[in-house]
């Protein structure tokens, strides 16, 4: 949602500024699942069939319930939705580096390791000894990736990623996480689309 209400800020130069309703995602997308869900691809290919609405047409409530979507809310869509990079697999920092310069924030995933939970500032890189290799790229949080930099005391590039855990959480709601090095799986599955406005 944080990517389609940003790249529809851009497009409108400001002037249309939705607040878009996750809790009909959780809801009433059989693509995904629930609060269990948050694959950034699912997402995209739900918002393109059925369009979402505003969050004071579908307000949160922060968890599964059943489907009460009001039929009489207008609905934003995408054009198109893909990953970063063409295709699964395809993702690469360069590429989410070129996407976030000309088209804006993206919906990223990654690995949330129990260390992260007590992230409070600085470019947060995964301490846990002991983790089974695994060939897949696992991820289980979905995030909302709004830019990048260099620290000017150690040269430690990062991305600058927005959570969904309150302002009290991190740096003011965000956090920066190590760039290039695919750190956590991070840069695995970087989701782009382009909204349509309401119709």
């Amino acid at each position: 949602m944080g990517m389609l209400e940003a790249r529809i800020r851009i497009l409108t130069n400001n002037t249309d500024t939705p607040i878009l309703s996750p809790q009909q995602v959780v809801s009433c997308s059989e693509y995904s699942q629930g609060c269990d869900g948050g694959f950034p691809y699912l997402i995209g290919k739900y918002v393109q069939d059925f369009g979402l609405v505003d969050e004071s047409c579908y307000p949160y409530i922060g968890k599964d319930s059943p489907c009460g979507l009001p039929q009489n809310c207008g609905r934003i869509y995408t054009a198109e939705y893909s990953y970063v990079g063409g295709f699964y697999g395809g993702c690469s920092e360069m590429a989410m580096m070129l996407e976030l310069v000309k088209n804006g924030p993206m919906g990223v995933a990654f690995e949330v390791y129990p260390d992260f939970m007590h992230y409070k500032e600085g470019i947060y890189h995964h301490t846990g000894l002991g983790d089974a290799f695994n060939p897949f790229e696992l991820t289980n949080h979905a995030v909302l990736l709004v830019g990048y930099g260099r620290c000017h005391m150690t040269g430690q590039k990062y991305w600058i990623v927005k959570n969904s855990w309150s302002t009290n959480w991190g740096e003011d709601g965000y956090f920066r996480i190590r760039r290039g090095s695919d750190e956590c799986s991070v840069e695995s599955i970087a989701v782009a689309a382009n909204p349509i406005p309401k119709l």
